[in-house]
């Protein structure tokens, strides 16, 4: 007869299913044990046990790669799209940033490292060697590394144009203010001189005759 399980390890069952190490079947599932110390219904239990197990693990698997795809799709999109919407905004501001030569690890010496005003970014590497091309055309990750250096230098940078730009406005707002005041002070002028026009006709008229008695 075979080896049959203790009390203990029926009730226990679930757990030392959970423990199970795969490498203790590998000669059973090849046929190169004596399963001499089993009988056939424990034989069939433990089979079918790897097999649910090794089924789970693939299930797994396959739930994880249906995400994934779906990650590396967003991902790849999302870096193209806020690519193309910092372009402009350095065009604008005439702005170009240097990245740490340590944050974009490859294997050549670089020089320097230069996202331009065009949205290109630079790799000026020994001897004078230059690489370059649209940020959007580099992978994720590197986009990620240049936004994570760039983010903090580009909000004092809007920070500090604003404050020109609110300057400007303001003068804008006092000259307005001003000239509208005048504009506004002729316009009653030229109002009061159309309510009277006679006076003046009158006052040729005097004159005329004045001019002509002398």
């Amino acid at each position: 007869m075979g080896k049959k399980r203790s009390g203990k390890e029926a009730e226990g069952g679930k757990s030392s299913k959970e423990r199970m190490d795969y490498a203790h079947f590998y000669p059973f599932l090849l046929g190169t044990q004596s399963l001499e110390t089993l009988d056939e219904e424990e034989v069939e239990k433990e089979r079918a046990e790897i097999e649910e197990k090794f089924l789970d693990s693939l299930r797994v698997i396959n739930e994880e790669i249906l995400q994934l795809s779906e990650f590396l799709i967003e991902d790849a999109k999302l870096a193209q799209e806020i690519c193309k919407i910092l372009r402009p905004i350095l065009k604008h501001l005439n702005l170009s940033f240097i990245i740490p030569q340590r944050a974009i690890p490859i294997h050549e010496k670089i020089d320097q490292i230069i996202l331009n005003q065009e949205g290109h970014l630079i790799f000026v590497c020994e001897k004078n060697k230059v690489d370059s091309k649209a940020l959007e055309e580099y992978p994720p990750e590197i986009i990620l590394i240049v936004f994570l250096n760039i983010i903090p230098k580009l909000g004092k940078t809007l920070r500090s144009y604003r404050q020109k730009v609110g300057m400007r406005v303001n003068f804008f707002e006092k000259i307005y203010r001003e000239l509208e005041n005048a504009k506004r002070t002729f316009t009653i002028s030229n109002q009061k001189s159309e309510q009277h026009p006679e006076v003046h006709v009158e006052q040729d008229g005097v004159k005329k005759t004045l001019f002509s008695k002398e």
